[in-house]
């Protein structure tokens, strides 16, 4: 379970950094939301098809039948 909070506590931390750097650019000007958004609707479908092609069977041996 370390591992676990130990990735979730790093992703949590990257989306941190991500939204920061988003805001300082808006706040610059270096950026328009609907730009960004439209971007990031990409990005979501995307990462969508990513995450459904890396799903994997259960191939654990608890599910054989070996009788």
């Amino acid at each position: 379970m370390s591992k676990k909070k130990e990735v979730s506590a790093e992703i949590q931390l990257q989306e941190v950094i991500a939204n920061i750097d988003l805001l300082n650019e808006v706040k610059d000007g270096g950026l328009t939301v609907d730009a960004e958004l439209a971007r990031l609707k990409e990005m979501e479908e995307d990462c969508e098809g990513l995450v459904a092609s890396a799903a994997v069977s259960d191939w654990s041996i608890s599910e054989l039948d070996l009788w």
